[in-house]
C-alpha cells in the first residue's frame, strides 16, 4: 500500500529508532544496514528533517537522529511527507461524485479501509514500530541460536546475511 520511497523512510525511521544511545546514524550508514541506496536514502532522510521527524547534524559527528521521542513520533508524520493522504478521500474506483448518498459498489467497503488505516497512521508510534522490531529481531536471534549445532566456547551470535533474513 504504500510507496517504495515510504517504505524506505519507515525502515529508515525504525532503523535510527531502535539504536541505542541517541547517537547520529550517517545516511551511508543507513543505507549499507538497510540495504536502500545512499543517495536515494539521503533525500529520503533529509525529506523527514525537513518534515520534524529527524533532526540533521552536519560534521565529524554528525548524521540523523530522532528530533523527538520515538513514542511521539506518529506513523502519519513519517508517511506523510511521502504520501497524499488526500487520495483517501476519493473514490476507490475513480467516480467523480461518491459518498453515503451517491455511493459507488465498493463505497461502504472502501470507508471502513480508510477509516482504519487513517486510524492506524494517526494512533501508531515510531516507538510502536521500534519495539516490535527489537523483539522480531530477537526472536530470529533465538531460532537461529535454537537452529545452529552447539560449539563448546561459542559467546556470540550474529544474525543471518541479509539475503537470508526475512523482509521487514
Amino acid at each position: 500500500m504504500f510507496s517504495q520511497t515510504t517504505d524506505y523512510a519507515i525502515r529508515a525511521a525504525i532503523e535510527i529508532a531502535t539504536r541505542e544511545g541517541g547517537k547520529p546514524v550517517l545516511a551511508a550508514e543507513l543505507a549499507g544496514s538497510l540495504d536502500i541506496p545512499h543517495r536515494y536514502l539521503s533525500k529520503i532522510l533529509l525529506q523527514l528533517a525537513k518534515a520534524g521527524v529527524l533532526d540533521s547534524t552536519r560534521g565529524r559527528h554528525g548524521g540523523f537522529t530522532l528530533a523527538r521521542p520515538a513514542d511521539q513520533i506518529k506513523l502519519r508524520d513519517v508517511v506523510a511527507p511521502f504520501e497524499d493522504l488526500r487520495k483517501c478521500e476519493q473514490c476507490i474506483i475513480g467516480q467523480p461524485i461518491c459518498n453515503d448518498e451517491v455511493a459507488c459498489p465498493l463505497h461502504e467497503f472502501w470507508k471502513d479501509v480508510r477509516e482504519r488505516y487513517l486510524r492506524e497512521l494517526d494512533t501508531r508510534t515510531l516507538g510502536d514500530l521500534a519495539t516490535h522490531q527489537v523483539k522480531r529481531l530477537r526472536g530470529m536471534e533465538v531460532k537461529v541460536l535454537t537452529q545452529l549445532p552447539h560449539v563448546p566456547g561459542r559467546a556470540t551470535l550474529k544474525l543471518p546475511p541479509k539475503s537470508e533474513r526475512p523482509p521487514s
